[in-house]
């Protein structure tokens, strides 16, 4: 027996999982208390109600030969200890004959066959607010479980806990031998959560590739499975853009990632929300179209290898190489334009726009789950000119719900009732599951998932081009909306496109801004984010402000009026530049009157994220009075950046020749009274006889 804690498994995002989870985990009944109530006391309740699950092992198949295990769990939220007891297990007599008897016998525990008793798990006391777990292992010689045929059977266990009785209820699968085989397909997705960014940092790289992080752990999940991967394109280009500057655990993580044999397809850049680009009006999804804000040539930098035994001569560096975006965003793909849209999120519009995207190698297809078909075809679908491949939605719910139930005695119970499902189903052509996207799973959770999928009695697993080998069924599929929410926000960044496209026409190279702004959109619009509405909108806020600060990333620093004292002198103004790379400008400047002669343009050159002083020479022609400079900023290209802005000028031209009279003035004055001075003084002086 094992004891773990109070809080054995962290609690998956998303409520429904859970109460999905707690049914198939086969949640405790007490026998005094009506089954809904029971329940209902799994779901977060404060009261003392013990709840148990039981689970078999091995996804609930029942081996040939060798031991059929079951784990018993029971959790204890009371204040006082419970007394050890026996469970008593027993199986059903006959077995369950459809999905409908199956999803009966879970939520409500009816059905209409005997029990056989098989054992008893013997529990032992569970100190106050502890869980406790134990195991039986039966013989599959005995006639309880030799004697059955082929099925899904009930599977019960009744645990005494003081004065109280609860009941748990699983089921077990008896596969049938000799039967053909059938082919199932597994898609697992690699992805690495929300965010906020164009690409990941070095440092969420690091977190993420390290053992326990997000990425390594689901590497570790699909290494060794024939699962189909469904990789995330920013991720191994956020970690070749960093060159020899990449964190040793990233570069480690991608080359365990290309080695994989997997069969794998790219998922859109950053995940991004396919339904919400096509409903905001996008005829194809969008995709980076330059990666040169991310590259640093020093990373790339090409280094001898080793020194000469004598002195040569030093070559000259060669120029670094930087990597194209195919290079950037290379999955290892075995075929592309294979398209997945967030389950729940595409139907009928989605699918016959992404049927029509051109550019690729390969047709189009477009992934959908098959609670949007109206009919029940194999993999393989045809709607109209868009070629499918249809997952089982609620076999991949049990999936996604098993990768993030860490509780092991959970888990197998949703697994179980997988495989159950599974065993029940009769596809016409192949099936195909998915593991669905979610975050913070961990690699043994998600590799019992994979395991149970790839692992079915009777199945072998079948790759991309072996589901679309299969002849399509033609279907209908429902209209399913995009988000309204996210496809004001496109309309949003694509509003601001312009203010971004002419502010970037300062940069040597403006794809150096469109592009970082355009890898960023596509990341805020991940379907990551599609379970954290909250934290989404600070991200988008977040995103408001950043565009808000780059149209205004160059600009005029004015002061007050300008005071021309003579006839020629410059006027001298303050460029900012608040961007990460260098900027270069004309400032274009016209007088208000004919009183001032201004050089008309003059070119501006600002570091990255610092201000310039520009000295523009003003002749003053004529006169003093009031007089004004207009002043506008442009790109090299000719177009204007910001508002013209208005400099008034107080112009005193005379100014020079009064000072210089003024000056003449005093000179003489000083002179006359020194020559006066000097001839008294001499008068006043004695006469020698």
């Amino acid at each position: 027996m094992t004891f773990i804690s109070p809080a054995p498994g962290r609690r998956p995002p998303r409520r429904s999982r859970w109460l999905r989870a707690a049914a198939a985990a086969t949640a405790a009944i007490a026998l005094a208390v009506p089954a809904p109530a029971a329940l209902a006391a799994v779901d977060d309740t404060a009261d003392d109600t013990v709840t148990a699950s039981l689970a078999p092992a091995d996804g609930g198949v029942v081996p040939s030969v060798g031991e059929l295990t079951l784990t018993l769990t029971a959790d204890n939220p009371g204040p006082d200890p419970l007394p050890a007891g026996p469970a008593t297990v027993g199986i059903g007599a006959e077995p369950l004959a459809s999905t409908a008897a199956l999803a009966s016998w879970l939520d409500s525990g009816s059905t209409g066959t005997s029990f056989d008793e098989v054992g008893e798990i013997a529990m032992p006391e569970i100190a106050a607010e502890q869980s406790a777990s134990a195991s039986l292992a039966i013989d599959t010689g005995d006639a309880a479980v030799d004697d059955l045929d082929p099925g899904v059977y009930p599977v019960r266990a009744v645990y005494g806990t003081g004065d109280d009785t609860v009941r748990v209820r699983t089921v077990v699968v008896v596969p049938e031998t000799g039967a053909s085989e059938r082919q199932v397909g597994v898609i697992v997705p690699i992805t690495a959560g929300p965010q906020s960014s164009g690409v990941l940092s070095s440092e969420s790289l690091a977190e993420l590739t390290a053992d326990g992080g997000a990425l390594r752990n689901q590497l570790d999940a699909v290494a060794g499975t024939a699962a189909i991967l469904a990789v995330d394109p920013a991720i191994t280009a956020s970690i070749r853009a960093l060159g020899s500057a990449a964190p040793t655990e990233a570069v480690a993580w991608l080359d365990e990632l290309m080695a994989l044999p997997n069969d794998r397809f790219a998922l859109q850049y950053g995940d991004a929300d396919l339904t919400a680009q096509i409903g905001a009006g996008e005829a194809s999804p969008v995709r980076p179209v330059s990666f040169a804000a991310y590259l640093d040539p020093a990373d790339f930098a090409v280094t001898a290898d080793g020194a000469a035994a004598t002195p040569t001569p030093v070559p000259t560096p060669a120029e670094p190489v930087l990597p194209t975006l195919e290079e950037l965003f290379d999955v290892g793909a075995d075929r592309d334009s294979v398209f997945w849209p967030a389950t729940g999120t595409a139907g009928a519009e989605t699918a016959a726009a992404l049927g029509a995207v051109t550019g690729g190698e390969d047709a189009p297809v477009t992934l959908l789950p098959t609670s949007v078909v109206r009919s029940g075809p194999g993999a393989h679908a045809v709607a109209g000119d868009a070629d499918l491949l249809v997952y089982d939605d609620t076999l991949s719910r049990l999936l996604e719900d098993a990768s993030t139930t860490d509780a092991e005695t959970a888990r197998g119970a949703v697994l179980a009732e997988f495989t159950a499902r599974a065993a029940l189903s009769d596809p016409a052509a192949p099936l195909l599951v998915t593991v669905d996207r979610a975050n913070g799973r961990s690699a043994a959770a998600l590799n019992a998932a994979i395991d149970a999928a790839t692992d079915l009695p009777g199945w072998t697993t079948t790759d991309l081009d072996g589901l679309l080998a299969a002849p399509p069924a033609a279907v209908e599929l429902d209209s399913v909306p995009a988000d309204g929410d996210r496809t004001a926000v496109i309309d949003e960044f694509r509003a601001a496109q312009g203010g971004l496209q002419r502010i970037a026409g300062v940069l040597e190279d403006s794809s150096l801004l469109t592009s970082s702004e355009r890898a960023t959109e596509l990341q805020l619009l991940g379907n990551a984010w599609l379970d954290d509405r909250e934290g989404w909108d600070a991200a988008i806020q977040a995103q408001r402000e950043r565009i808000a600060t780059w149209t205004d990333g160059v600009a005029l620093v004015l002061g007050g009026p300008i005071t021309l004292a003579g006839s020629s002198a410059p006027l001298v103004f303050t460029v900012r530049n608040d961007l990460p790379w260098p900027a270069r400008v004309d400032l274009l400047a016209a007088p208000g009157d004919a009183r001032l002669v201004i050089e008309a343009s003059t070119e501006v050159e600002i570091g990255a994220q610092q201000t310039s002083r520009v000295a523009i020479p003003v002749s003053a022609l004529v006169g003093s009075g009031e007089s004004s400079v207009d002043l506008q900023l442009r790109t090299p290209a000719g177009v204007e950046i910001g508002p013209s802005e208005t400099v008034e000028v107080s112009v005193r031209a005379e100014w020079e020749s009064v000072a210089l009279v003024i000056l003449t003035v005093l000179v003489s004055a000083l002179l006359v009274f020194g020559v006066v001075r000097t001839v008294r003084r001499r008068k006043r002086m004695p006469v020698a006889p």
